[in-house]
C-alpha cells in the first residue's frame, strides 16, 4: 500500500513539474491582420501568467488568438480556454497543448467571441486556473 502511495505521490510531483512547450520563431501580426480585441494575462490567486493575447483575423477572415511574450507557472494538464467568465463553466478549449513564448492559435468559427471574453489557462486535471485575460 505504501508503495503504490509513493509511486502516485512522485507521478504527480514528475507531472506539475512539467515543462510547457517553448515557441522558436516569433508570430506577430502582419499588416492583413485585423486585432479585434486584446488584453493582458493577469495573475490567478495561487499561479503566475503573463504576456499579452489578441484576438485577430486574418486577410481571409479566419480568427485566431496571438499570445504573446506568454509565461506562466508549470503544472499538470494545462489547456487554453475561452470562456464567458473566469470560472470555466461556459468555455470552448482552443488547445490542449501550452506553448511559451509567442503563440498563434486557431479560433473555432463556432465560437462567439462577443461573450467568450476571457481567455483562460487552466488547469483541467484540477480545475484550477493559472491565469487569465478579458479581451476589450
Amino acid at each position: 500500500m505504501y508503495k503504490s502511495f509513493l509511486i502516485l505521490a512522485l507521478s504527480l510531483i514528475a507531472l506539475a513539474c512539467s515543462k510547457p512547450n517553448v515557441a522558436d520563431d516569433a508570430i506577430i501580426p502582419v499588416d492583413t491582420d485585423q486585432v479585434l480585441a486584446t488584453g493582458s494575462f493577469i495573475n490567478s490567486s495561487l499561479h503566475s501568467a503573463s504576456g499579452t493575447a489578441k484576438l485577430i483575423k486574418d486577410k481571409d477572415g479566419k480568427r485566431f488568438l496571438l499570445l504573446e511574450n506568454f509565461k506562466t507557472d508549470n503544472g499538470p494538464d494545462l489547456r487554453i480556454y475561452l470562456s464567458t467568465s473566469l470560472k470555466a463553466d461556459n468555455f470552448t478549449e482552443i488547445s490542449s497543448k501550452l506553448t511559451l513564448g509567442n503563440v498563434r492559435i486557431a479560433v473555432p468559427d463556432n465560437v462567439d467571441v462577443k461573450s467568450q471574453k476571457f481567455v483562460l489557462i487552466w488547469c483541467k486535471a484540477f480545475s484550477v486556473l493559472f491565469g487569465s485575460a478579458e479581451l476589450k
